[in-house]
């Protein structure tokens, strides 16, 4: 793994390195369908991304970082 990169870095990174990290260092949590998409959250580092595939195209058409609330 290599070293980890603070949340904020993350989200200013463009969305090819984003998901090139995600897939690569992120650790799969779990995947949600819900009517035509899945949801799938990953944790990477100290935060999580999830990623929203559209199942009849077979594409990814989403993705959000965020990291875990206190409360």
């Amino acid at each position: 793994m290599q070293k980890k990169l603070p949340f904020y870095e993350f989200t200013l990174l463009p969305d090819s390195e984003q998901f090139a990290l995600v897939f690569l260092e992120g650790e799969f949590k779990s995947c949600k369908e819900l009517g035509s998409r899945i949801y799938c959250l990953y944790k990477l580092y100290s935060f999580f991304v999830e990623i929203e595939y559209d199942i009849s195209s077979n594409k990814i058409v989403g993705k959000i970082a965020f990291q875990k609330s206190n409360s």
